[in-house]
């Protein structure tokens, strides 16, 4: 699909000037498409006001499912003592870097189920709770004073939407080493800018706070995402680079781990632990 907009076989939005395809389901008749695919249909005509019976579908690749996340272990314990994860927002390692069908049900409802478990004996174990370290009294402050209280100029909504733009230029389906290196530099300019303010005041309910933290993570993952990509010379599984087409596993069956630090992100690797099946040779 993406391939087909570069080449120029694409339409062009009027408003957005975005390029699209066009999804026809016309042919498959208007009954089966109300039978089979009703909520397709639903959602077509609700936040694009088109009746895929009547007429084609604008459609383009879009973000389905997070492979990777925070490292844990097989039972969901992380590095950090006391905190575990599950789902999407873990990563132990299950189907490496291409997402397999159904992996949700195995990271969601079986993972969920181990490390709910292993993470309720953690806390039952505990006699009491730990009072706030200084790091947690610091994050806290720096929210409040910080990010409640604050000033800026810039609009966190525009730099949410810029965030979004850089991303899709830059680690889309097909990636190279020019284009992940600029949308690194654009995160950065973007991290850097006086946009961590709320002018929000409320003290209840308050979605600005929330949306502006949003921003600030999305942020964080951005830049670990491009870095992680940039230093992978390689293509293997969701990670399509150009300039690089081949899987290379002398050099890169690991995974990456990455870290915020002070001087940015900061890279590591940990060993991919293979058992009965080993990687298949043929390029994907």
């Amino acid at each position: 699909m993406v391939t087909e907009v570069e080449e120029g076989r694409g339409f062009k939005h009027e408003k957005t000037g975005r390029e699209y395809l066009q999804l026809d389901l016309t042919k498959v008749g208007g009954e089966k498409v109300k039978e089979r695919l009703a909520g397709i249909r639903e959602i077509a005509m609700k936040f694009g006001g088109i009746d895929p019976v009547e007429a084609p579908l604008p459609v383009y690749p879009a973000c389905h499912y997070m492979m990777g996340g925070v490292d844990a272990d097989i039972d969901g314990a992380t590095s950090v003592k006391g905190l575990w994860v599950a789902g999407e927002a873990a990563c132990v390692s299950v189907h490496g870097a291409n997402r397999l069908g159904a992996n949700s049900t195995a990271e969601c409802l079986v993972w969920g189920a181990l490390t709910g478990m292993e993470a309720a004996k953690y806390a039952e174990a505990r006699s009491a709770v730990s009072p706030a370290g200084e790091g947690v009294l610091k994050e806290e402050k720096r929210i409040f004073d910080g990010i409640f209280r604050g000033r800026g100029g810039t609009d966190p909504y525009e730099v949410r939407e810029a965030s979004q733009e850089a991303m899709d230029r830059s680690a889309f389906v097909f990636r190279t080493g020019e284009g992940l290196s600029e949308g690194l530099r654009r995160v950065r300019e973007l991290r850097a800018s006086d946009f961590l303010h709320c002018d929000d005041k409320s003290p209840r309910y308050n979605t600005n706070l929330t949306n502006v933290l949003e921003v600030e993570a999305l942020l964080m993952a951005s830049e670990a995402t491009l870095a992680s990509a940039l230093a992978r010379t390689e293509s293997r599984g969701a990670h399509a680079r150009r300039d690089f087409p081949k899987r290379d596993d002398k050099q890169w069956l690991k995974h990456t781990l990455a870290w915020q630090s002070p001087e940015g992100i900061r890279l590591g690797y940990s060993p991919v632990r293979i058992t009965k099946y080993q990687p298949a040779e043929r390029q994907y």
